[in-house]
């Protein structure tokens, strides 16, 4: 198949409340993307500010922080976990002290997209775990289930 892949990165987002507008940021959790980009000195591959204007126009209602990805072993979750934190793990301290300055959120994202029946492998070893409870990191997936082959009309 060769199709099915997946990814992982570290996200530090904003707390809020979702509503009709979507996630709104508390006050508390609004920071500056460079800010933390400073303070963990990683650089992000995807960020923003409160109040930066999205592609469609409208206004990004929370702050956001996107960086570590990984694809190594492109099936092999656990694998791209640990690449994604290798470089945060000694930082453990620096987070904390930015969960205690701003009202955020970390995760740890996994983005598997499934052709037809290949699946990824996925599981999480004790570091990833301690990491996470550490840190107060939240484990999310957000999958793409594809078919094996796309009807032609």
């Amino acid at each position: 198949m060769e199709k099915t892949n997946s990814y992982t990165y570290f996200g530090i987002g904003s707390k809020g409340e979702i509503g009709h507008r979507g996630l709104v940021a508390y006050e508390s959790g609004i920071f500056n993307p460079d800010d933390i980009t400073k303070l963990l000195g990683i650089q992000p591959f995807s960020s923003w500010n409160y109040g930066d204007i999205r592609k469609n126009g409208s206004k990004y209602l929370f702050s956001d922080w996107s960086a570590e990805k990984s694809t190594v072993g492109r099936l092999d979750i656990e694998a791209q976990c640990m690449e994604t934190i290798k470089n945060l793990k000694n930082k453990i301290s620096l987070l904390k002290e930015i969960k205690e300055q701003y009202d955020v959120h970390y995760v740890i994202m996994i983005v598997p997209s499934i052709y037809g029946e290949e699946k990824p492998l996925m599981s999480f070893n004790e570091e990833i775990i301690k990491f996470c409870y550490l840190t107060g990191t939240t484990i999310e997936v957000d999958m793409y289930v594809y078919p094996d082959e796309v009807e032609s009309i």
